[in-house]
């Protein structure tokens, strides 16, 4: 193999910046070899393969942690275990200020940074401790959305020093760090539940922006929290109006029960969508039923 530990390590991180899950392709990423090598690491362990979930356009999703741990197994071997793999903002082995000029201002990912975390990390641990009695976290600007890093310094010289000899993530940090991609689901449920309600479309692009991820990724979540949020809400999509027509499905193709629903949707009558998600319109599935409904 010729990818290295600390090569290993840095895709790994970039990828836990951006991927609620890992696909074939990110395991072919993270160990730099062709996806046809991962098709037969996952054929010999079928146990592993069945943890993969299927998502959109049938991509095998698998959970982020165990498919990375996987990864490492398959390039180092079993007893492998990376010296950073600790999740969370971990305790200093030797507590000391963290390094910064006069006056300077910090995000979530400079912080991270200089932790060597991810900035999700640090965004959660700064809520953990928001409300702390004694040590609250720093505030952030309500319009710069930066701490002051003097005042982050001191609070992390804080954070390591109070629990002398203690190297590793305490359990709240790692109960945190597992948290997150479930905080980044419900975020994103709650975005699109907001824009339901506000009446606006959401794309992919605006929700990479918000988030900080690449579109990708973006669509990846979107069409998550569209599986769970759009059927409550009573909507569904063309394909899924394709299914609801009244002519018997054995009559249709596929590719013409498609074509019907367009030419239906161009009626003056046909109703008009409620929100695009990821660029695909969803109806009302109450005024679809009505719309195609037999005249009485």
């Amino acid at each position: 193999m010729t990818t290295t530990r600390e090569q290993f390590e840095q895709r790994l991180a970039q990828l836990r910046r951006e991927a609620p899950e890992l696909t074939r392709k990110d395991f072919a990423h993270l160990a730099g070899v062709a996806e046809k090598t991962v098709r037969n690491w996952l054929d010999a362990d079928p146990k592993f393969a069945d943890t993969a979930r299927t998502g959109a356009r049938r991509v095998q999703l698998f959970p982020f942690d165990e498919g990375a741990q996987w990864v490492r197994k398959q390039l180092f071997g079993a007893d492998e275990r990376a010296p950073e793999a600790s999740p969370g903002p971990r305790l200093a082995a030797e507590p000391h200020r963290m390094p910064h000029a006069p006056g300077e201002r910090w995000r979530w990912v400079d912080m991270a940074r200089l932790r060597g975390v991810t900035p999700t990390a640090v965004r959660v641990l700064a809520a953990d401790y928001r409300e702390h009695p004694e040590r609250p976290f720093p505030p952030r600007d309500e319009f710069d959305h930066m701490c002051d890093a003097g005042e982050v310094s001191a609070w992390f010289l804080w954070y390591d020093t109070t629990r002398p000899g203690y190297t590793g993530p305490r359990p709240a940090e790692i109960a945190a760090e597992s948290g997150i991609k479930d905080t980044r689901r419900k975020e994103v449920v709650r975005r699109l539940n907001t824009a339901l309600d506000d009446g606006e479309s959401l794309t992919s692009r605006t929700l990479a922006e918000e988030l900080g991820v690449s579109a990708d990724v973006a669509a990846r979540y979107l069409r998550q929290a569209a599986e769970k949020v759009l059927p409550e809400r009573g909507l569904i999509s063309r394909s899924q109006i394709a299914e609801r027509l009244p002519t018997a499905p054995a009559v249709l193709t596929p590719e013409q029960r498609r074509e019907r629903v367009k030419t239906f949707l161009k009626r003056k009558s046909a109703p008009a969508p409620v929100i695009t998600v990821a660029d695909t319109p969803y109806y009302s599935e109450t005024a679809i039923a009505e719309f195609l409904a037999p005249p009485a």
